[in-house]
């Protein structure tokens, strides 16, 4: 009898220890410890100007087995470039909650900040915001400053200003003024807008007169002018075409039927023959070379006024052969 008592016990004892050591489930020695946005209320999703603190602290909630966990030291941190938080290190409240303030980066656009709790479930949150342009501060030249382009020609790259805050965040929708100072040179429109990148272009036209050109921009937010120096190129006196294979090409650019030649009034055009029979024939005032039939064959016209002279060949006719002389 008493050796059967000690059986027993020795089972009750062992089943004691088991229970005491847990099993599967979320109670005991194994609790559940999960971290979650805050609901109704967690500062995510955000919108302020960047280098600025959000209005709403960033929170979260932590609970064991489903119940506020007190006492939980949740680590905070924001991603390389999307500023800071403080605390670093926050200890759960009464209701499990624990919060930071977080203050944006120096870079407008998408922002990123974490709490994480070792060893819980859902760990590491993560936040969003989205950081905007401060006030404007800076006016500055972004391209086509220093240019030179041919008489009548439009300048190759747009003239631009950037309009951004303390950070170089450009800022959209600031009207820019856009005015000739002095020079032969014309600019499309009076004015233009920034856009989301805080630039806003024209483009540009030289005239017809050689030299230094101006052409100043000012915005009515950021004060200060910025002055474009641009140059009307000195037209060439002298262009050559060659007279070859039944065309007529621009020795100057290569154009061909038509080739296109611009001078400068005065300025003289040299036809030279290098292989079969052709002539240079215009509208009454051109001229007419006759027959070119040596390779040696040279027609010289000078260009006393302005104008747009159209010329073919006699022989093979204005569909197979033909160029254009401006003067300018």
């Amino acid at each position: 009898m008493q050796r059967m008592l000690h059986r027993v016990g020795a089972v009750m004892l062992m089943g004691a220890v088991l229970g005491a050591c847990g099993g599967s489930g979320g109670n005991g020695n194994n609790p559940v410890v999960t971290i979650a946005k805050t609901g109704g209320g967690s500062g995510d999703a955000q919108t302020a100007a960047v280098a600025t603190a959000l209005p709403t602290s960033l929170s979260v909630t932590v609970t064991e087995d489903g119940a506020a966990k007190v006492g939980a030291t949740v680590t905070w941190s924001a991603v390389a470039g999307s500023g800071s938080v403080a605390p670093t290190s926050a200890v759960t409240n009464g209701s499990g909650v624990a919060t930071t303030v977080w203050t944006l980066g120096t870079v407008a656009g998408a922002q990123t900040a974490r709490a994480t709790l070792s060893g819980a479930g859902g760990s590491p949150v993560s936040f969003t915001a989205t950081g905007t342009a401060g006030a404007a501060t800076a006016f500055t030249k972004n391209a086509g400053d220093g240019q030179t382009a041919s008489p009548s020609a439009a300048f190759g790259t747009a003239l631009s200003v950037k309009v951004a805050d303390q950070f170089g965040n450009g800022i959209a929708g600031i009207t820019v003024n856009w005015a000739v100072q002095s020079g032969s040179v014309t600019v499309a429109s009076p004015t233009s807008i920034t856009n989301a990148s805080g630039v806003a272009t024209k483009a540009a036209t030289a005239g017809v007169g050689a030299g230094a050109s101006v052409v100043r921009a000012t915005n009515a937010t950021v004060v200060g002018n910025l002055d474009f120096n641009l140059t009307v190129a000195q037209l060439p006196l002298a262009r050559t075409v060659t007279i070859a294979n039944n065309s007529f090409t621009s020795d100057a650019n290569a154009t061909v039927d038509p080739a296109v030649d611009t001078i400068g009034v005065g300025g003289t055009v040299s036809w030279n023959v290098a292989a079969g029979t052709h002539t240079v024939r215009g509208a009454p005032g051109f001229g007419d070379s006759g027959n070119l039939t040596s390779a040696s064959a040279t027609y010289v016209i000078t260009f006393p006024a302005a104008g747009t002279f159209q010329y073919d060949c006699a022989i093979h006719g204005a569909a197979q052969m033909s160029g254009t002389v401006v003067v300018q």
